[in-house]
């Protein structure tokens, strides 16, 4: 029917997907914003099935492929936010460490910060032990705790490879991090975790 609608009478159907879409969006962000805990569950939720249903319709209407567009990114934003909240949730004293490394490299020199209150070599190997033995099970964890919030079980597999990339990179700058401020400490490579994550 969408290839039927021309002229004046496209202009008054797209405008009217604009009015539908734009105040769906706002009421959806709204809605989300009621429960703070579960906010970027909803919206990413809703915002994958608003792509889902749209999909063939947005190739054919301009104005809908805007708002697919639109949809999709904060479909991305969510599962970004959400991610990152399960991710430091089951590491937090890890990422907590590296976020004062981190801070601190702007105003020390890297060779100071182990001498730094919180953040000598035992501080590390302590936060290591705490956060990476058993890193299995934490990461299972966090597998149960995406599933547990999800209502929508296809999403499942996608945010799950999500989780599992952004905690590489994470990962993966922990262990620079190391390397750099403490050369001869070790912490399990980040080939180590990546087998890890693929087996699971």
């Amino acid at each position: 029917m969408e290839q039927y609608i021309q002229g004046q009478s496209r202009d008054l159907v797209d405008q009217a997907y604009a009015k539908f879409v734009t105040t769906m969006f706002l009421t959806l962000d709204k809605i989300a914003k009621a429960d703070p805990k579960y906010e970027d569950i909803m919206l990413l939720e809703n915002y994958a099935a608003f792509q889902n249903s749209l999909y063939d319709l947005a190739n054919m209407v301009p104005t809908l492929a805007k708002f697919y567009h639109e949809a999709s990114e904060s479909y991305e934003q969510a599962c970004t936010r959400h991610i990152n909240v399960i991710i430091f949730y089951q590491f937090e004293r890890l990422f907590q460490f590296v976020r004062r490394i981190e801070d601190l490299m702007y105003t020390i020199p890297p060779e100071e910060i182990p001498f730094q209150l919180g953040l000598s070599k035992m501080d590390l190997r302590k936060v290591v032990k705490s956060s990476l033995s058993g890193v299995d099970k934490s990461i299972s964890a966090m597998y149960k705790r995406l599933q547990k919030n999800l209502t929508s079980e296809e999403l499942l597999p996608s945010l799950w490879d999500k989780c599992k990339k952004e905690f590489l990179d994470k990962y993966e700058s922990f262990a620079q991090l190391v390397a750099k401020i403490y050369p001869s400490e070790n912490v399990p490579s980040v080939s180590e975790m990546r087998d890890l994550l693929a087996s699971m």
